[in-house]
């Protein structure tokens, strides 16, 4: 059994970091990495034109609710103004 007092404290050591510390992750993303943002990635996978339809079938569809929504509160405020509801 050791005796007490076998390991001598030394000090304190300098506090040890990572060579990767300071390099720029963000920029090795954006050099290295494939493209993750979604407005981006029509560019880099050549889709644009497939894209860009998409795009218009949703541009489409939204401007279609939203005239069914505002149809819906026409009828519903001419029901409330002849006393209907």
């Amino acid at each position: 059994m050791a005796k007490r007092g076998a390991i001598v404290d030394i000090g304190r050591h300098k506090p040890l970091g990572s060579s990767w510390r300071s390099m720029d992750t963000q920029a090795y993303s954006r050099s290295y990495e494939p493209e993750t943002r979604p407005e981006f990635r029509c560019y880099v996978s050549g889709q644009a034109k497939a894209w860009q339809a998409e795009y218009d079938a949703k541009v489409a569809a939204d401007a279609k609710r939203d005239a069914q929504m505002q149809a819906l509160l026409d009828l519903k405020q001419r029901m409330i103004d002849k006393n209907l509801l």
